[in-house]
């Protein structure tokens, strides 16, 4: 009941404040989420460029006409657009047995381009009118000009495009939902830590204590409350999103367990540096949790630099953005340990903290009853 009642007249207190809460928390982010993959997608998928694309040759004939083709793509004239790569190619040029022998007979014997990779759609296009075309010229100075062979050649196509295990990858509005999920989840942190601080020099805290609940049921009652108000504002932020159907549309459980372990993550830090530290460090340190994400250029561009790592936000950004591409967060099951064993451990330390405190003003208080 003492939960129930702590909890409504806590969250009321927060609905009063809730546009300026959704302002702040929620469309900010959203906006800027969007611009930003808006940007980002500009930036990559310019129409009008053609990007290079890292092929890899398999030539299974073996033959001059096939070692001349290889020639040809290795070329300087096919360079801005062919890189020749073994290692990890997105299009696999498959050369057949029997294409020489099927050039000379004017017999139809497809190459194949095999798309290992979503996108570079207007590369893999332009590289199958180059190839036809080739071909095509190929067949007519074989068949030494026939009228007859050029029509029957310009009907068939001799590129054969396919995609075989494509390995989806994430839009830039993905990317950037997944990754502006770290600077709202550093907000809450800082903010609810700056709150707690100002309630103490309010001595609010002191106010509430004086009723008939301990210190620790207030730490338990207050930990409660900022993970289901954490919760809200974490939930609203990801379901927008999944709402528009612009990110996180994958099946709905891991989706939740990612969003509980958020809420997790925000109240296990914000109540742990509340209890262990005084307002001066205490604060310094929400303020260096938020800019964290904002020093690794995680948070802005979807990548980072060397220092995201540093920053708690990463993990959930990295899990979400793995979610977003597989549906699942099986394949990352260490992270997401780390991102739900890191807080509970902070919140029993802090428990302990409290309990310790409580004995030790305990045993002085009966010391100067004696």
């Amino acid at each position: 009941m003492k939960l129930l009642y702590f909890t409504k007249t806590t969250l009321k207190g927060m609905v009063s404040t809730g546009v300026v809460t959704i302002l702040y928390f929620v469309l900010f982010p959203v906006l800027l989420a969007g611009f930003m993959g808006f940007f980002q997608n500009t930036l990559h998928d310019n129409p009008l460029k053609l990007n290079d694309v890292k092929v890899k040759i398999i030539d299974n004939d073996n033959s001059n006409m096939s070692k001349a083709l290889v020639d040809l793509l290795k070329s300087e004239d096919m360079k801005e657009l062919v890189e020749i790569n073994d290692e990890k190619p997105v299009l696999e040029i498959i050369i057949p047995k029997g294409y020489e022998e099927s050039l000379i007979s004017l017999q139809k014997n497809e190459i194949k381009i095999n798309k290992l990779e979503d996108g570079f759609n207007n590369s893999t296009n332009t590289l199958k009118i180059i190839l036809d075309k080739y071909h095509k010229n190929l067949y007519v100075s074989i068949a030494g000009g026939s009228n007859e062979a050029l029509e029957e050649i310009s009907n068939n196509t001799i590129v054969e495009t396919t995609n075989i295990n494509t390995s989806k990858t994430s839009s830039s509005y993905e990317v950037m939902a997944a990754s502006m999920i770290g600077f709202v989840i550093s907000m809450l942190i800082f903010s609810q830590i700056q709150a707690s601080y100002t309630d103490i020099s309010m001595k609010v805290d002191r106010r509430i204590i004086s009723t008939p609940i301990s210190k620790l049921e207030f730490f338990y009652y207050d930990t409660f409350v900022s993970f289901i108000y954490s919760l809200i504002i974490i939930g609203a932020y990801i379901f927008f999103f999944r709402i528009a159907g612009i990110s996180f549309t994958g099946p709905l459980i891991p989706l939740i367990v990612l969003l509980l372990a958020s809420a997790l993550m925000i109240v296990g830090i914000s109540k742990s540096v509340l209890t262990f530290f005084g307002a001066k460090y205490g604060k310094l340190i929400g303020a260096l949790i938020f800019t964290l994400p904002i020093i690794g250029m995680e948070a802005f561009t979807g990548e980072g630099n060397a220092l995201k790592v540093l920053a708690p936000t990463h993990y959930i950004s990295k899990l979400l953005n793995i979610y977003n591409l597989e549906g699942s967060i099986s394949s990352n099951i260490s992270d997401l340990s780390l991102v739900l064993l890191i807080p509970i451990v902070l919140l029993i330390l802090a428990t302990i903290k409290i309990v310790i405190s409580r004995k030790i003003a305990l045993s002085k208080g009966g010391k100067k009853c004696a």
